[in-house]
């Protein structure tokens, strides 16, 4: 059995996919309101997340990874942040600063890092069909769910015309100047458009024929039920936590 099915099936029957999403929504505003206050409560945060992944056989380093990618973002931030408390502009009144904003730069890396490895642990306990039925079950107009689910479903196919289209220019054109290459990719994403909204229409189409109705059908619809509110409770008692320490 696959590594990344090992997660999902730690949890298969026992948690409700609308509790886990509201559970990360939870730890996510308690790591927000309480990692502001104190660098200690950012790095508790962190931590807490880090077990839990590891307690639930979820995959920690593919996380890590994908979290990552945030690090840029909140680093430039942070490294900026100590410019709003400098009395004087000399090498001494930004030593000054930067000396009494460590502790806010830290929590300002740390809170947004801690809240995406929470959503990256959400999408490894729950599939894109679970996440869809949970937002549903949450009230989530149907027009907002259609969109996600058929923008998730044909972002690959797109992914491949796009690939496809580049191979084919690289092959005709190899000695192709950047400037005119640029030029070309727009052309390119025009055709793109217009290949999208031509499919759009068949898939409609082919859907419509098989007796589509404007909603996806689920085979087991899970409610929720005494491990899913002691799983609530536990995320507000935490999330309180973070926030009274």
């Amino acid at each position: 059995m696959g590594a990344e099915s090992q997660a999902r099936l730690w949890l298969a029957g026992r948690l409700a996919p609308q509790t886990l999403l509201l559970a990360a929504l939870i730890l996510v505003v308690g790591i927000v309101l309480g990692g502001r206050s104190s660098l200690v409560v950012a790095l508790a945060a962190l931590v807490a997340v880090l077990l839990l992944t590891i307690i639930v056989q979820a995959r920690l380093r593919r996380m890590l990874l994908r979290s990552l990618v945030v690090l840029p973002v909140v680093g430039v931030i942070a490294l900026f942040m100590p410019f709003r408390y400098v009395q004087e502009w000399t090498l001494a009144g930004l030593g000054a600063a930067y000396s009494g904003a460590v502790g806010q730069m830290l929590s300002l890396v740390l809170i947004p890092w801690t809240c995406l490895l929470v959503m990256l642990l959400l999408l490894e306990l729950c599939s894109q069909a679970d996440l869809l039925y949970a937002l549903e079950r949450l009230r989530l107009p149907r027009f907002l769910l259609l969109l996600l689910n058929f923008s998730y479903r044909y972002v690959s196919s797109l992914r491949q015309q796009l690939r496809a289209s580049h191979r084919a220019l690289v092959s005709r054109a190899p000695l192709m100047s950047r400037r005119r290459q640029v030029r070309l990719y727009g052309n390119l994403a025009g055709s793109m458009l217009i290949r999208s909204h031509d499919r759009g229409e068949r898939v409609h189409a082919a859907m419509q024929a098989r007796g589509y109705n404007g909603l996806l059908p689920r085979l087991v619809r899970q409610k929720m039920q005494a491990a899913d509110l002691a799983c609530l409770a536990a995320a507000l008692f935490f999330a309180a936590c973070l926030v009274l320490l």
